[in-house]
C-alpha cells in the first residue's frame, strides 16, 4: 500500500490546462463539467497523481456502492493476468491525495482545517469523540482528524457517508482495518488512510 498527497496550490492554471490536454477523453470531459476552476483543478490533479502512481492512465468502472475501480485486469508482459490494483482518491482545496494497493481495499480522505461546528460534531461524533474534541488543545484539528478517519473508513468499505457516522470507527466494519492519519498544519488539512491490516 502506497499513498501520496500533493499541494494543489503549487500548480498554476496554465499547468492544469496542459495536464488536462493529456487526459483520456472521458476524464477530460468529466473535468470540464466542473463550473469552477478549483473543482476542475482537483479532478485533473487527482487523476494525474493516480496515473503517476500506477504508471498508466487507467479507465474506471463502478464497483459495489459506486466506488470507482480500475476497469479491467492488467496484462503483464508475459501475458499473465494479474489482480487489478485498488485505489482511492481525495481532494480538498489544500490537498490532493491518492492511495494504491495491490492487495486489499483502501480508502483515503483529506479535509481542510476550519470545519468544526458544534452542531455538526453532535450529529456525527460519539459521546467519547465529543469529549476527545472538547478536551483537545485544538478542537477544530481534532474534529477534522476524526472526520477524515471516519470518511477514509467509509470510502474503504465503499459505502460513503452513512447514517452511523457516530459509531463507524468502533463498529464491526472497522475490524481488521488500519487507519493512519495526521495533520499538515503548513498546508492546513487533516488526512487519513484506511487499509487492510
Amino acid at each position: 500500500m502506497r499513498y501520496k498527497f500533493i499541494d494543489p496550490h503549487k500548480y498554476t492554471d496554465e499547468q492544469v490546462d496542459e495536464l488536462l490536454a493529456t487526459l483520456p477523453e472521458w476524464r477530460r470531459e468529466q473535468a470540464l463539467r466542473f463550473k469552477h476552476r478549483q473543482g476542475r483543478k482537483e479532478c485533473v490533479l487527482s487523476y494525474c497523481l493516480l496515473s503517476k502512481m500506477l504508471g498508466t492512465q487507467p479507465n474506471f468502472e463502478r464497483g459495489k456502492h459506486g466506488k470507482p475501480c480500475i476497469d479491467a485486469f492488467s496484462k503483464q508482459p508475459n501475458d499473465q493476468t494479474t489482480k487489478r490494483p485498488k485505489f482511492n482518491l481525495t481532494h480538498c482545496k489544500n490537498a490532493i491525495g491518492c492511495v494504491v494497493s495491490k492487495e486489499g481495499e483502501v480508502g483515503i480522505d483529506a479535509e481542510c482545517l476550519g470545519r468544526y461546528k458544534p452542531q455538526l460534531a453532535e450529529y456525527c461524533m460519539s459521546d467519547e469523540e465529543l469529549k476527545q474534541i472538547s478536551e483537545a488543545p485544538d478542537p477544530d484539528a481534532e474534529f477534522t482528524l476524526l472526520w477524515t478517519k471516519k470518511e477514509a473508513l467509509l470510502k474503504y468499505t465503499g459505502e460513503g457517508i452513512t447514517d452511523d457516522m457516530k459509531t463507524c470507527l468502533t463498529s464491526p466494519r472497522a475490524e481488521g482495518v488500519m487507519i493512519e492519519s495526521g495533520i499538515n498544519r503548513e498546508q492546513g488539512y487533516a488526512w487519513a488512510v484506511a487499509y487492510d491490516s
